[in-house]
């Protein structure tokens, strides 16, 4: 049948928010033991298996019963994601068992796994005839604390996502002796544990690299052929052309990168403006990217990544999506001791100040606790972006077709609500591009998310609900997004084979079953082309010609259809088993924030620095993404080698 509309899936999403929003308040009220059902809980002893749905799929239980009481939890299968969910597997099964009590608050940041956890268990109280009622009513909610807790450190950091804990890291490398991380979540890792985990790394080794194409050569001469290059300044496009010369009499046929191509690649998607900035960037990515290096880093090979074709773009070798940095980071942690201290469920709530200067932050945990966390050097704003603020994006959209109703479902993790933005506003900071809102063309039908992507993002065919090819695949993510937008229900296919399907054995690229996609529409797999299109609701010959077109077109390496440039030996769609994946769009990056100077600072309006109030991250304007690490990481080490 039909894949979901993109309509049905925002009206069920909205309806799950509101199920889990009364199922929430209904433990946050205390209650007294004695209000449970008279007499002791009764059960039919034994095991029971109970399942309840989590953000990717069913997750399993076992819970074991004696007569009268639950005494024990195993968690079974399941594809939530580690670090995000961790805190729900360790916290809800042990309140369940002390307190003999369902209907307990969710964790904030993982509602969904904590959702699913007790509606599994609850399943299992059904099948062994106890009452679900009596549970609900043992749970005593925990009291909130009136306590203030002063703290000291050296150095105070907001949020304890990418950039964040590049900070930390850079901070405690160079000298700091204490550095205490607020985080607003249940877990360190932010968007970069959702996220692809790509990292720009312009100096890859050859083995990683790609081999440089004739479509990948006529790619980098239409770029140093832009009519926008007339904007940057010849002297750095004279320095291109010199790099690329000694490129090409090294004899070396891997692909051809530098700090200055990175740059300028950047820039001429904004008309060659901006090119400076753009070079200091792909500069401290770099140095970041040696860091790693020098450390032992594990790297995949380099790809190109949607909406930015060319292909050097890394991620970790270790675990899934981004996850392989935050274990380098424990690692480096345990290592050397590393004098730094997270909070978790803690966020920083506005700044503390002695006169104009900023000495820290105040912040208050879940369990109501206040600290105030005074540092020597200062305070840094790491909190991300406001893709998860649906009332913040529309005030600064003036780019999208939304209205009021508009549902604007995000790929973000919990928590980015642009908090820190608010804060540095209620400062006098100045921010900028608040209107600049990426837009991800490639998110879930069901649940917003990235990981569920089967195919290459760059080497793909992308089709309409119709299945018909609508676009230049390889563009930016705001003109994909933006036709995308004009498409039937706003959904596309990303259709591939078995040569660009990216699935590793049972597994897609992110680490999410294959098993498990299709039986929940997320995925459709097929041997024919025609089968795939009556799986997709599409019509088979309208999608086989498009298909027929596609392989024409990415066999010649010429594309007057749309335009595209960029094609590999794997590009045409002729090998089975055949994929569709299912796609609309979702917020994903704001690349608007607060403005800072050359050392990080917060800057007022005026020009002038707030001082000892830093930023890095997407928090700022500009650059984001995993990258964010790389800024963090010099701002960090920045601080305290200054």
């Amino acid at each position: 049948g039909r894949g979901m509309s993109r309509r049905t899936f925002v009206a069920g999403a909205t309806l799950a928010g509101v199920n889990l929003a009364v199922f929430g308040l209904a433990g946050c009220a205390p209650k007294s033991k004695d209000a449970a059902a008279s007499g002791e809980l009764s059960f039919k002893a034994g095991t029971y298996t109970g399942v309840g749905e989590g953000k990717f799929g069913p997750l399993e239980l076992e819970v074991t019963f004696s007569g009268t009481a639950l005494t024990d939890i195993k968690i079974g299968e399941h594809e939530e994601t580690e670090r995000v969910a961790d805190r729900a597997f360790e916290e809800i099964p042990a309140k369940i068992i002390e307190q003999q009590a369902l209907g307990i608050d969710t964790v904030t940041g993982c509602t969904l796994t904590s959702a699913a956890i007790l509606d599994a268990v609850t399943d299992c109280v059904k099948q062994a005839d106890g009452s679900v009622k009596a549970m609900e009513q043992n749970y005593v909610a925990p009291e909130r604390s009136t306590e203030v807790v002063d703290l000291e450190c050296d150095f105070v950091i907001a949020g304890a996502g990418a950039a964040g804990m590049g900070a930390a890291i850079g901070a405690a490398q160079s000298g700091a002796t204490k550095v205490i991380v607020l985080e607003k979540g249940s877990n360190v890792g932010g968007n970069a544990l959702v996220s692809g985990g790509y990292l720009e790394y312009v100096h890859a080794p050859k083995e990683l690299r790609v081999p440089m194409t004739p479509e990948l050569t006529n790619q980098l001469q239409s770029q140093l052929n832009s009519e926008y290059i007339a904007n940057i300044d010849p002297a750095y496009v004279a320095t291109i052309n010199e790099q690329y010369a000694a490129y090409l009499a090294s004899g070396d046929t891997t692909l051809f990168d530098s700090e200055e191509l990175m740059a300028l690649q950047e820039a001429l998607m904004y008309e060659g403006t901006g090119f400076e900035g753009s070079l200091a960037f792909a500069q401290c990515v770099a140095s970041f990217n040696a860091f790693l290096d020098e450390n032992g880093f594990a790297w995949k090979p380099c790809i190109g990544i949607v909406g930015y074709p060319w292909p050097h773009w890394s991620a970790p070798d270790d675990g899934v999506c981004g996850q392989g940095y935050f274990n380098f980071f424990d690692k480096k942690i345990e290592e050397n001791d590393y004098p730094v201290e997270i909070m978790l469920n803690t966020p920083a709530t506005e700044l503390l100040k002695e006169g104009d200067k900023v000495v820290g932050f105040k912040a208050v945990a879940e369990d109501g606790t206040t600290y105030n966390v005074r540092s020597a050097h200062g305070a840094l704003l790491a909190t991300g972006g406001f893709s998860g603020n649906p009332e913040m994006l529309r005030e600064y959209n003036e780019l999208w077709p939304w209205d009021e109703k508009t549902p604007l479902p995000t790929t973000n993790v919990y928590g980015h609500h642009g908090d820190g933005i608010k804060i540095a506003l209620d400062e006098g900071a100045e921010v900028a591009l608040m209107d600049s809102l990426m837009m991800f063309p490639f998110a879930d039908v069901k649940n917003g998310a990235d990981e569920t992507t089967v195919g290459s993002d760059t080497d793909c065919l992308l089709v309409n609900a119709k299945g018909e090819r609508f676009v230049d695949e390889t563009l930016d993510r705001y003109t994909m997004t933006a036709a995308l937008m004009e498409q039937p229900d706003e959904v596309l296919f990303l259709i591939s084979d078995k040569d660009t399907c990216r699935i590793e054995g049972d597994k897609n690229y992110y680490g999410r079953s294959i098993q498990r996609l299709p039986d929940q529409g997320q995925l459709y797999r097929a041997d024919t082309i025609e089968d795939l299109a009556r799986q997709m609701g599409a019509d088979a010959d309208t999608f086989k010609k498009t298909v027929e077109r596609y392989n024409e077109i990415a066999r010649a390496g010429e594309d007057p259809d749309f335009g595209r440039m960029i094609f590999t030996p794997d590009s045409p769609i002729e090998n089975p088993p055949f994929y569709a994946s299912p796609r609309t769009w979702a917020a994903h990056i704001t690349e608007g924030g607060v403005v800072t100077d050359d050392i990080s600072q917060v800057v007022r309006e005026d020009g002038t620095p707030i001082e000892g109030l830093y930023a890095a991250g997407e928090v700022t304007v500009g650059m984001s993404g995993v990258s964010s690490m790389a800024l963090g990481y010099v701002t960090g080490c920045g601080v305290f080698g200054a």
